[in-house]
């Protein structure tokens, strides 16, 4: 919808939605609260094969533009914890609506419950085959194809159509989501406490982050641990391989563990490290992302493949993924406008 938004207005476009509804994924998160972007957002917060092409996507659109983009709607917004940037009437379909207002005053249609099943290029055009009719176009934007969160229809639809047309796709891995330990923590569930997750593979440290974790009966969860799980695959394939440390920052321990915390573990301001072991992640239907995807060495910075003119790659198709706290919707803004730059 925000590509439809910035394309030229003489261009006749179409969104192919395959629920009744847009936006599902988004306007179930946050607890339909309208969080759209952050206010401290860097290449840092990413992770890519490339890290390179971070560096481009993420400059050329900015938080601050797609708050400004807001702005000029008359969206009013404010800034919460962690820096995520919210609307200030609290309610995601605000977002929504503006979306979809402006991209119907730029010349789009939007057709909902319309399954795309292939993709097909003859000649100069794209035939798009849905389960309702098939649209021809110059031009085709994939911005759907992740395995996560399968309760609100996603599919494997981008990967698919990236194979299908030769580019090379890397292998999706579940991220952003819950940890499974050895250690029976269920004593601890519902518990909340700040604090520093180190992630150690085979002893070398590859993860540090001061935040907020949940104990939810054996599962870890909260923004560290999410973030934990970016930065290396084999965290949903080879758990065994990783031991993660919870450092209770010695400066105010007592504020930062429960007083059930401290007695189990024995913690002293000497003594203020937890070792858990890994077992598992939780599930594709509850990982918030899919990684990998989309190799950026495809794309120009058009997101457009260099085999296939007029096929663009956007959003979570693509080998860019942020950390939690509303990175992954600047993710979407920025790769929408890149490709509208091409226009």
């Amino acid at each position: 919808m925000f590509a439809a938004c910035n394309l030229p207005k003489d261009s006749s476009k179409a969104i192919l939605e395959r629920n009744d509804i847009l936006w599902v994924k988004v306007l179930m998160s946050g607890w339909e609260r309208a969080n759209f972007t952050n206010l401290y957002i860097d290449e840092t917060k990413y992770v890519s094969k490339n890290p390179k092409a971070v560096i481009w996507f993420l400059h050329r659109f900015t938080q601050y533009d797609i708050i400004n983009f807001f702005e000029e709607k008359w969206v009013a917004w404010k800034v919460e914890d962690n820096w995520r940037v919210i609307t200030a009437s609290w309610h995601a379909r605000d977002i929504l609506n503006t979306l979809v207002n402006t991209s119907r005053q730029n010349n789009t249609q939007i057709f909902t419950k319309t399954l795309v099943k292939d993709i097909v290029k003859r000649n100069d055009l794209f035939e798009i085959v849905t389960s309702n009719w098939i649209y021809k176009a110059k031009n085709v934007i994939v911005s759907v194809g992740w395995k996560s969160y399968p309760q609100v229809g996603t599919v494997w639809f981008g990967y698919k159509i990236a194979k299908k047309f030769w580019l090379n796709v890397n292998t999706p891995y579940k991220w952003l989501v819950w940890a499974l330990t050895k250690q029976d923590v269920s004593v601890f569930s519902g518990t909340t406490a700040f604090l520093r997750l180190n992630a150690y593979k085979n002893n070398k440290l590859i993860f540090s982050q001061e935040g907020n974790l949940l104990f939810t009966h054996w599962w870890i969860s909260g923004p560290v641990v999410y973030n934990m799980t970016l930065y290396d695959e084999e965290f949903d394939v080879f758990p065994n391989k990783f031991k993660i440390e919870l450092e209770f920052l010695s400066k105010d321990w007592k504020l930062q563990a429960t007083k059930k915390l401290r007695k189990f573990f024995k913690l002293t301001e000497e003594k203020n490290k937890i070792y858990l072991d890994l077992r598992w992640l939780q599930s594709w239907s509850k990982a918030k992302v899919t990684a990998w995807w989309v190799d950026t060495n495809e794309l120009t910075k058009y997101l457009e493949s260099k085999k296939i003119s007029g096929l663009f790659f956007i959003w979570e198709v693509v080998d860019i993924t942020g950390h939690t706290w509303w990175f992954n919707l600047q993710r979407a803004w920025s790769s929408a406008y890149c490709m509208s730059e091409k226009f």
